[in-house]
């Protein structure tokens, strides 16, 4: 399992008992960084779930407007293909312009592209960008009409050669509803004020993982953004930058982490945490000292 996936799963299982969206996601973020799931790679989504209490803190629903009205999110920036050298990198340009939904979170990594919005503090809209041969159930392009959607709550399409979106809810929607919700999905980046401004990356480390909330951020860097690897390289570096809650601690590494080597910067209220191997400790301090914050 990876940090996305043990997010989205910890978003998922809190749903319909979620007092406050932001609660749950800073939650499961705490139980992310506390269990040492790093072993980033491309994110999956338990469709099987979906249903009573299947997505996490993030959705919506409505009418029926044909999509092609505006502009299709079909730039090669929509994806999770980052700016590997540039950190903070750039959203995804791809969004729900719908004021119903608040939106949770964005998060990119090589050929892929995530941004969350949830609803009533119980509900989830997720729309992935994926760059990669598509599924045989995808549709073959963006639906226009209700009739062309089987599964109001997960709906896939082509849009172009190894490129395809998944749209998705747990919130009970109509093929119409569904429609309309696709209809709003525009090519623009989601805006997300998140603390993280700027660090300087170790000469050879790419952006492998980066995701932006309102308080937080999560960055992972590797030497081959390519391969997937679970658990983590070695030669990677994780930084996590929070606001810890009451009474948390910034509890020890085991030798079981992918990263053991666990160093702790304060700025103002926010804690940065960077994990490395032993062998690349001065190398995570020196990260973690170039770490500056917009706040």
């Amino acid at each position: 399992m990876t940090d996305l996936d043990e997010l989205r799963r910890a978003l998922r299982a809190q749903e319909t008992l979620a007092p406050d969206p932001d609660e749950v996601l800073a939650g499961a973020t705490r139980r992310i960084r506390r269990r040492r799931v790093i072993g980033v790679a491309a994110v999956t989504f338990a469709v099987v779930a979906l249903g009573a209490g299947a997505v996490g803190a993030l959705e919506r629903g409505t009418a029926v407007v044909p999509p092609a009205a505006h502009p299709s999110p079909s730039s090669a920036a929509a994806t999770g293909s980052p700016d590997t050298g540039k950190v903070p990198p750039a959203a995804p340009a791809v969004s729900l312009e719908d004021s119903s939904w608040q939106l949770m979170f964005w998060a990119i990594q090589p050929h892929f592209a995530t941004v969350h919005y949830g609803q009533d503090h119980k509900y989830a809209f997720e729309i992935e960008v994926r760059e990669s041969a598509p599924p045989k159930s995808a549709l073959p392009a963006k639906p226009t009409t209700a009739g062309q959607i089987s599964q109001p709550q997960t709906v896939m399409w082509q849009d172009g050669p190894n490129r395809w979106f998944r749209v998705q809810t747990a919130k009970p929607v109509t093929a119409a509803e569904m429609l309309d919700l696709l209809g709003k999905i525009r090519a623009t980046p989601p805006v997300i004020k998140s603390p993280l401004k700027s660090v300087q990356l170790p000469a050879g480390q790419k952006v492998d993982t980066f995701t932006s909330e309102s308080e937080a951020n999560t960055l992972v860097l590797c030497p081959d953004i390519e391969v997937r690897k679970v658990p983590l390289d070695s030669r990677c570096f994780s930084l996590f930058v929070w606001i810890p809650r009451n009474n948390e601690s910034s509890d020890s590494g085991t030798e079981q982490d992918p990263l053991p080597a666990r160093q702790f910067r304060k700025i103002g209220p926010y804690t940065v945490e960077i994990n490395s191997s032993p062998a690349n400790r001065a190398a995570a301090l020196t990260l973690l000292n170039s770490v500056q914050l917009d706040r």
